[in-house]
């Protein structure tokens, strides 16, 4: 009997190693992936042809595309791609292997120099490395604009760097709000540093203005952005480098009544938005009563015993930036229960106790209630174990406007400690309360476990404040109009030390409006932070401006 052949053969070992290099290598071709072994790849990718090519002129496309010598990727290129001039054109993109191509959603205008910028958007496909100014210019006209501005955008109030992407727009000149209405023809956004630097720009005259642009739509929000300008139009005749713009936070929405909290004895209204003072009116005159600034967005108001359940009040407050705000309101205290407790009846000392200070110093108490009377005899005061006298011995004793902050000077001859004994009756509240037993001593600071700090102040204006300010952020020293200063007694750790210019000589830092063109007051930081060690002095440490 014979014996077919089968058609169907077992591969030979041969064949199936073919057919596994096969597969390797299909699945290789088909990823852009590191190959295995070897240094890693740390090279950005490299523009090496573009369409239209680099500064091109007379060219109008519909389209451009950029060359790159690897396989690359794209990384939100809406938000990353800068094209000036005329911010907000829209285009859709498309990413090959080893290039990218844009298509405008509108035609490019005639005789103009356009600049594309892709900031880091564009990274190599296996590590990520960005490429970093990668740009691309051309001229639908016969000439290319050349000119270019750069800066630094810093915080005026921390005096630190801004973000990076913080937008720095140049503005042709008007008599609106042009950040408000309109977007920048010239634009850029700041480094890591701060620093911006804007080229290709049409000689003419321009105003300068930066501000954070969180939404990126290219127009200033004062509600939720901070903003700044350069003082004086600039005219781009040449290139322009150094320009320094300083944020300022310009909130300039209306203070409005939020949530209310009711006792049986005070009614604390919380403001939408900080405030620096306030008037109020009573509906009815005999409702009248003590109320006090809480904090810059409350006010807390004091019911007497005359006060009725429910008050009508109208309230002109006033804001950081001068706005006046009339609110009226209706205040309902409520009922008084068993299970509440009434609000102790507090203060808060300046100096804290057991600080050292000097024989001639400042003490202020600040309540939490306005006070009603005072009886200096139940305030004792004793100097190194000997006793003196009562609050009547101070230099000076006077309240703030809302009787809630008492500020004493003294001036002893102690060399050991300054102790103060408050009885329980020295002070009264509105409320007919009254503060607790206390015994506060003050140690007479001995220099040799403190340092120094003196210098200049240089500068050619008028008015200003010298602060200096510790690592909780706490102004510790402050002096106004003194040209040679000298902080001693100071404990040992790092400062920083800022000069705040008092423009309108209002004894205090005063924001901007972009509204009026009126800058945010100057304050400089001086560069280094001060070390100040036991014993030790630092001088020549001088500031200018």
């Amino acid at each position: 009997m014979s014996h077919r052949q089968s058609s169907t053969r077992t591969p030979s070992l041969w064949g199936v190693f073919l057919l596994l290099i096969v597969v390797y290598l299909a699945s290789n071709c088909a990823q852009v992936a590191q190959p295995p072994g070897g240094k890693k790849d740390t090279l950005a990718p490299k523009m090496i042809d573009s369409s239209p090519k680099m500064r091109a002129r007379n060219v109008k496309p519909k389209q451009v595309e950029l060359f790159f010598n690897e396989y690359i990727t794209a990384e939100n290129l809406p938000q990353k791609v800068i094209i000036t001039p005329g911010s907000g054109i829209t285009f859709d993109y498309k990413v090959k292997p080893t290039s990218v191509v844009l298509t405008f959603n509108e035609p490019l205008k005639d005789s103009t120099t356009y600049t594309i910028s892709f900031t880091d958007a564009i990274k190599d496909a296996t590590e990520r490395n960005p490429a970093t100014n990668i740009k691309l210019v051309f001229s639908t006209g016969n000439q290319l604009d050349s000119l270019s501005i750069d800066g630094q955008v810093s915080d005026v109030v921390s005096g630190t760097t801004t973000p990076a992407g913080t937008l720095v727009g140049l503005y042709a000149p008007r008599d609106t709000l042009d950040a408000v209405k309109f977007k920048p023809i010239y634009y850029s956004k700041t480094d890591t540093s701060g620093r911006f630097r804007i080229e290709n720009i049409r000689s003419g005259d321009y105003d300068v203005i930066a501000f954070t642009d969180q939404n990126n739509n290219f127009v200033f929000n004062a509600q939720s952005e901070t903003i700044g300008f350069a003082p004086k139009r600039i005219t781009i005749n040449q290139n322009i480098t150094g320009v320094e713009v300083l944020l300022f936070n310009q909130n300039n929405s209306t203070p409005r009544i939020g949530r209310s909290e009711s006792r049986s004895d005070s009614y604390l209204i919380n403001l939408s938005k900080g405030i620096e003072a306030y008037t109020v009116a009573f509906r009815n005159p005999a409702d009248s009563m003590a109320s006090m600034l809480l904090s810059p967005n409350q006010i807390k108001f004091f019911r007497t015993v005359q006060t009725a359940d429910t008050v009508g009040i109208q309230l002109v407050v006033r804001d950081s930036l001068g706005t006046t705000t009339n609110l009226k309101h209706t205040i309902s205290f409520r009922p008084k229960s068993k299970r509440e407790k009434p609000e102790e009846f507090v203060y808060k000392p300046i100096p804290a106790p057991n600080e050292a200070v000097d024989p001639t110093f400042d003490w202020v108490l600040r309540f939490n209630k306005p006070v009603e009377t005072v009886n200096p005899k139940r305030i004792q005061i004793s100097v190194d174990s000997l006793t003196t006298g009562d609050l009547s011995l101070a230099k000076s004793s006077t309240f703030n406007a809302g009787e809630t902050e008492l500020t004493n000077r003294f001036e002893t001859k102690a060399r050991k400690f300054v102790r103060i004994k408050i009885d329980k009756d020295a002070f009264t509240s509105v409320l007919g309360d009254t503060v607790s037993v206390a015994t506060i001593t003050y140690p007479i600071a001995d220099p040799e476990n403190f340092g120094l700090v003196r210098g200049r102040v240089i500068t050619k204006e008028p008015h200003y404040i010298l602060e200096l300010i510790d690592e909780q952020k706490t102004v510790t020293r402050r002096l106004r109009d003194v040209a040679n200063y000298t902080f001693q007694n100071l404990k040992p750790g790092r400062y920083r030390m800022r000069l705040i210019i008092d423009t309108n000589n209002n004894n205090k830092w005063d924001t901007g409006r972009y509204e009026f063109r009126v800058p945010a007051e100057p304050i400089v930081y001086l560069r280094d932070v001060l070390i100040v060690k036991q014993n030790f002095e630092l001088d020549d440490i001088n500031i200018s401006y």
